[in-house]
């Protein structure tokens, strides 16, 4: 991944207002302006760009909330974020970039180039993607400039999260009307350029709807906003199975074709694009690995633990060994990392005399890294010559795996804590048990039946149906909050949602069982100046951007907007009242 750290100010600005000019010098007819080109090619970059939005801010939010880390910390960004601090200011630029320029600088002109030629579903688009990325804007970084972003102000002035928040409401009702209404005659149909739904317009209007009902069921703290009412409407027009969902199909690509920002395959999966580069190693949590091992404490194996927790073939192949994850509260990170520290290495490794890979004797502080072979990773083996499987990888960070952007499980997840939460219990069970059945069935959608390697093989109708029916998913008796949000954690891995979550429920080990803070914050009290004892990480940082060029205007956004602490307040929807400042 070629990404970085600065944007030179005149290549931002160029990106992002550029296509908000009309400007004489475009009018030559053998060069690109903001008024030309093809909606429909437009669209298929713009989508592009929006993905990179949601899957960086999930990659982000799953080393904050301890699904993933990596085995390097203090002095590297993404080593900050797993143990709470904010080195180099914790990699917060890049979600605000593949937004606001990959996305946001479009927005009018194909928002425009539409209207003119009747094209509304293509103007319900562009209202969904507003509505999507300043929403992601609002869950990471507080305030924004919002009502004045993305115009000819290269200094626009901030507004605050609840602006934010009931406009980003307020434009996927727009979208939503847009995507009913019928084009004129001759305009370009979704089909065109759509390259996540095909241009099914329903599967659109469902996924605004599904939208609607996650954001509305962040206000649970709010509770003269929190309205289940209101929720359970949305949900009765968003997706009702996994025929409805919205998918953002990848490659597993053998050379690269890289976009013209940040130098990424632009047909590899996000999350694997991040994973696989700038020489870090992640690895999947003790804690997530228990989630799908131990779940509730009641020693039931997920049939989906093979599929997203890494596992290596050991003892010539004969069994596997999966992989117990880091444990965020133990010290282990602190063990200084190198080529002999065995806590750290993969059961893969290379013999230079025989010049095979094999697989080396395991223990419960043995790791496997999330790393399997792609574009990205030409030179790493996963495979052994003799066919013995290294490292199996896990689901969501392949480079074919499908984004899943809003999908049906979730859904299911958000009924069953509306209702829980109403008191109801027996229809909030069905509710949750459908969502665990939903995600299991979702996967198998990529898996293949009888595949040698065991994170690829489908998962059986008897699998499924006998976790369904275990001790670990429990009855409608002994339902409880935690377990709709940890298995609702699960089908909704590398997502920012599982932060929003965690958030709402203030971190709370009684909902996230067995969940607590990383070591790093009991035993180096430099960590406090980022995130206060008593305090949880609650934001990313300010973008360097916005210190740099609009420092006034970010200065005025918050009382603490440029201390080190400001990662230790709620955004608006976290807290219960309007004074979240």
């Amino acid at each position: 991944m070629k990404k970085i750290n600065k944007l030179g100010i005149s290549l931002l600005m160029t990106l992002m207002f550029a296509s908000c000019m009309n400007l004489d010098i475009n009018t030559d007819p053998d060069s690109l302006s903001s008024s030309s080109g093809n909606i429909a090619t437009r669209l298929s970059g713009m989508q592009f760009w929006m993905g990179h939005t949601h899957q960086t801010t999930g990659f982000f939010a799953a080393l904050l909330n301890q699904q993933i880390t990596l085995s390097n910390r203090g002095a590297d960004r993404y080593g900050s974020l797993a143990e709470w601090t904010a080195a180099n200011n914790t990699a917060s630029t890049y979600p605000y970039q593949a937004f606001l320029v990959g996305v946001g600088g479009t927005c009018a002109d194909l928002y425009a180039m539409a209207e003119k030629q009747g094209a509304y579903h293509y103007m319900g688009i562009v209202k969904a993607f507003r509505a999507m990325g300043f929403m992601v804007m609002g869950d990471v970084y507080g305030e924004m400039p919002y009502t004045d972003a993305l115009g000819v102000n290269i200094s626009p002035p901030y507004d605050d999260g609840k602006t934010i928040f009931n406009g980003a409401l307020a434009e996927i009702d727009e979208a939503i009307e847009f995507f009913k209404k019928t084009q004129e005659s001759g305009a370009k149909t979704l089909k065109d350029g759509d390259a996540w739904n095909g241009g099914d317009v329903d599967k659109w209007i469902k996924m605004c709807y599904g939208l609607k009902a996650r954001w509305l069921n962040n206000l649970s703290k709010k509770t003269d906003l929190y309205d289940p009412t209101a929720i359970l409407e949305a949900l009765n027009n968003a997706p009702k199975s996994n025929a409805d969902n919205t998918i953002i199909n990848h490659e597993n690509a053998t050379s690269s074709v890289d976009d013209n920002m940040w130098g990424d395959d632009i047909r590899s999966n996000y999350i694997y694009i991040w994973a696989m580069n700038w020489s870090r190693t992640y690895y999947v949590t003790k804690w997530y690995a228990d989630l799908l091992t131990d779940f509730d404490g009641k020693g039931i194996v997920d049939p989906r633990a093979d599929k997203l927790v890494p596992s290596a073939q050991i003892k010539g192949g004969t069994e596997w060994f999966r992989t117990p994850g880091v444990d965020m509260q133990s010290d282990i990170r602190l063990t200084p990392i190198g080529s002999t520290v065995s806590n750290w290495r993969s059961p893969a490794q290379y013999d230079a005399t025989t010049k095979k890979w094999t697989v080396t004797a395991t223990t419960d502080s043995t790791v496997i890294s999330l790393q399997t072979k792609g574009v990205h990773s030409p030179s790493y083996r996963d495979v052994a010559e003799d066919g013995t499987i290294l490292n199996s990888g896990t689901f969501y960070a392949r480079s074919d795996a499908p984004t899943h952007l809003l999908c049906y499980p979730e859904m299911c997840f958000i009924k069953a804590e509306v209702l829980f939460r109403q008191g109801q219990t027996s229809p909030a069970f069905d509710a949750y048990k459908e969502g665990i059945k939903a995600h299991i069935d979702l996967l198998n959608e990529k898996l293949t039946a009888g595949d040698a390697n065991v994170a690829k093989a489908t998962i059986t109708a008897a699998e499924r149906d006998s976790y369904l029916n275990s001790a670990a998913v429990g009855t409608a008796a002994n339902l409880t909050l935690g377990k709709i949000m940890m298995q609702k954690f699960i089908a909704l891995s590398f997502s920012n949602q599982n932060w929003n979550d965690m958030r709402r429920m203030d971190y709370s080990p009684t909902i996230y069982r067995g969940w607590a803070e990383p070591y790093e914050r009991t035993s180096d009290n430099n960590d406090k100046k980022w995130i206060p004892a008593g305090k949880q990480y609650r934001r990313l940082g300010y973008v360097s951007h916005e210190y740099n060029y609009n420092n006034a205007h970010l200065v005025a956004s918050h009382p603490r907007a440029l201390e080190d602490d400001i990662r230790s307040f709620p955004v608006w929807w976290d807290y219960p009242t309007d004074d979240y400042k």
